[in-house]
Formats: C-alpha cells, structure tokens, sequence
C-alpha cells in the first residue's frame, strides 16, 4: 500500500512538473517546475528501493529497470541543471518518468531478486548512467531539430525562448556525450571481465549491439573533436547511436521476460 501511495505520488508531481515547465517561460514558473520534478525524484527513489531490494536479493525485472533509468535520466538532468539551463528536459523527460513508474507498479515479476557481486553491480550501475547520459544526449537532440527548425524559419515559441543559446546546446549535448561514452566503456569492460555468458546465445545480440553503439559515439565524438561535426550530423549520429543502446539494453530485456 505504501509503494502504491509513493508511486503515484511521484507520477502526480512529474505530470504537474512538466505542465508547469511547458506552459510559461519565466524563472519562477522554471523553478517550481524544477522543484516538482526533484521532489517527484526522491518520490521515485523511495518507490525503487521498496520494489528493488527484496528478501531473495536484488529484482531488477523490466517495470523496475525503466523505472531505474527513468530515474538516473532525470536525475542527470537536475544535477546538470545547476551549472547548466537544461531544465526544459524535464518536459519531455518527466512525463516518461511517470510513465515508467506507472509501468514498475503495475507489471508483475517474472523472476526473484538475485544476489550480485560488486563487480556485476558495477556493471549494472555503469550500464545505466551511460544509458541514462546518451537518454538525456538524444533528448537534446530532439530539441536542437526544434530549435534549428524555429530559427531558420523565424519562428517563436515559449519552449525556444526557454532553451540556451543553439551554440550552447551543442556544447552541453558533447559534454553529456562524452560523458556517456566514458560509462559505456567502463560497462562493456566490466561485462568482459565479470560475466561469464557476455557472449551466451540469449545476450549476444545485447553485446554487439552495446558495441556498435560504442564504435558509432566514438566516431562521433571523434568527428566532433577533430573534424568539427556538429549540427545535423552529429545529431543523426546522436540519435542513431541511442537506438542501437535502447534496442540492446530494453529491448533484449523485453524479449527475455516476455516473449522467451
């Protein structure tokens, strides 16, 4: 009863977050938006520490683990938030949080909890902040098509006065990038070294696919870097690298739980 009161809880205050970040520009309005979406964080929390830590160990099922990335999403978010105008994320990425909760309450377990040992949770909470870093990366790059398209054609919008400067975006989108290339490596190095059936039949898809999206960010951030990719290209890049992470990292999940 308590995790049902919780979870919906945190689903009430995302859903008013992103109403409030959507619907006026100024600061205070960004600010309580702000301070909805970190309460409705340490709501979300509370709810994945009820659901994830059980008698038989660990549970990280599907429900749990999009409510956990949902989570490390938004709470990027609001850590980069501090230091950087990123907030108006939260309108996209706040309702998905509420949505993933709403999943992790009403899916029912396939498996026990397991017990783990400090090298696979190593890997498991690399894997996704470095999900969690290339979520909030494609999610700018969604915005950054919106912002081009606007300023080519002169238009106006309470979200594009919202954003920082177009060059601005592209700095802090590398930055996230980057950042998520360093965990993804520390993942996949880790899974080599810790998992015993990285390449087992029923995850090897999982692994190649980790590490095509791997090879495609480093040739981003390399293009960026070197060559001084940016705009379109990088966001194409962006946004195909993300795919193959969410088709390895959820989708072997789904098709674990639901369809083996």
């Amino acid at each position: 009863m308590i995790s049902l009161i919780v979870g919906l809880s945190a689903v009430i205050f995302y859903l008013s977050s992103a109403w409030a970040q959507s619907n006026a520009p100024s600061k205070p309005v960004f600010k309580r938006g702000y301070t909805l979406s970190f309460v409705a964080w340490v709501l979300q929390g509370f709810h994945l520490y009820l659901h994830l830590f059980t008698k038989a160990g660990l549970l990280l099922d599907l429900g749990a683990t999009l409510s956990l990335t949902a989570w490390a999403v938004i709470g990027v978010i609001l850590l980069s938030s501090l230091r950087n105008p990123v907030s108006s994320l939260l309108v996209f990425t706040a309702p998905i949080a509420a949505l993933a909760i709403m999943v992790d309450m009403f899916s029912i377990p396939k498996f026990e909890g397991r017990q783990f040992s400090s090298g696979i949770l190593l890997h498991i909470i690399t894997s996704i902040l470095s999900y969690a870093l290339f979520a909030v990366a494609a999610c700018q790059s969604v915005l950054l098509i919106y912002q081009n398209r606007h300023l080519k054609h002169h238009q106006s919008s309470r979200l594009v006065k919202s954003l920082p400067p177009l060059q601005t975006m592209e700095s802090l989108l590398f930055e996230v990038l980057a950042a998520g290339q360093i965990f993804l490596s520390i993942a996949l190095l880790t899974g080599f070294v810790f998992l015993d059936d990285l390449w087992a039949q029923h995850v090897v898809h999982k692994t190649i696919l980790s590490l095509v999206a791997w090879v495609i960010f480093t040739i981003l951030l390399i293009g960026h870097y070197r060559l001084g990719w940016r705009g379109r290209t990088a966001i194409r890049w962006t946004l195909w690298g993300f795919a193959n992470l969410a088709v390895a990292f959820l989708g072997t999940k789904l098709v674990l739980e639901f369809l083996l």
